[in-house]
This record gives C-alpha cells, structure tokens and sequence, in this order.
C-alpha cells in the first residue's frame, strides 16, 4: 500500500510541475511581399550569374590576417520600378559560400588563406553576408521618381586569413533587393 502512495504522489508531483509552465507571452510577426519591383540588373548585364573580375595581385600585399586589398567596385541597376517604390539596398543573403563568422565569402581554387569581402560603395564599410543588421546599415539608394531607376554601389575585395597563398580562386553569393 505503502508503494502505490508514493507512486501515486510522484505522478501528482509531475503533473503539477508540468502544469507550472505557463505562457509568458505572445510574439506577433509582420512582413509584406510587393507585386511591384523593379528590373535588375549587374554592371549591365543578367541579373543572375554576372562576373565581377579582381584585379590579380601579389600575395605579398595580403602577407598577413585581416590585410585587404583589390577593392573592385559593382553597380546593381534598377529600372522600370514601380512608382511606389522608394529606396532600395542588396541584401546578401547567407549560403554554403559564406562564411558564418565574418559575413566573407569562402573561395574555392588554389589560391589559400584568402576570402572576399564585400563593401558598401557609398560608405566603403564592410557588409556581413546573412546577418540581418544589414538591412539598418547599408546605404538605401533613392529610386528616382521620375526616371524610375536607381544605382546601388557595392565592391569586393580580397581578405586575408593569414599569410596568402597563390593560385585562381573564385566565389559566388545570392542577393535580393531590400525595397521601401
């Protein structure tokens, strides 16, 4: 008798404890997709798959960690935006080419210890692919009223992990357009 009182007080127990946790708040989400956008495109050409070439360089100017160098610049070009729109920035979204920690871009070739970095062309700060702080910190690019375009500014640089080694590399990152 003895043994089903205690069975039966630690089934209470755990039954009361589970009961203990209780809501403690609500978390309301918001978002919105538009119709309206704009057309995309890359220095020019496709949107998608463009190539943004380096300048080839001496290892011996990124002979040591977080040395850069080979800033190269890129436009994204919009045009035939929707007349509601506003501004507009590139979100780089994270991916299998980004590197988690420091928003770089992970290469693939011969060449070693070296990442891509990619830079806000108005400010020339640095970007973190996939963090979200930069939709607050990127330069937002008026979309002009009339013409119903808009030049977003970017580059990319080399960055070094540690000492460099030679050889071809190459890197790739998805984007979208941030509209407001």
């Amino acid at each position: 008798m003895n043994y089903k009182a205690r069975a039966l007080a630690v089934l209470v127990a755990a039954t009361a404890t589970s009961a203990a946790m209780a809501a403690d708040g609500t978390i309301n989400f918001n978002g919105e997709l538009v119709a309206e956008t704009c057309t995309v495109a890359v220095n020019g050409a496709a949107a998608d798959g463009t190539v943004v070439t380096l300048p080839t360089l001496s290892t011996s100017v990124l002979a040591s960690a977080g040395k850069v160098a080979g800033a190269t610049g890129f436009n994204i070009q919009l045009s035939k935006c929707s007349a509601t729109l506003k501004t507009a920035s590139a979100f780089f979204e994270s991916g299998a080419n980004v590197d988690p920690k420091s928003g770089n871009l992970i290469t693939k070739g011969a060449a070693g210890n070296v990442q891509l970095q990619l830079l806000d062309g108005v400010t020339g700060l640095a970007i973190k692919a996939g963090d979200t702080g930069q939709v607050s910190s990127t330069s937002r690019i008026n979309i002009d009223p009339v013409a119903l375009t808009a030049e977003l500014p970017y580059a990319v640089q080399y960055y070094a992990q540690g000492v460099t080694t030679p050889g071809k590399l190459n890197s790739a990152v998805t984007y979208s357009i941030n509209y407001q």
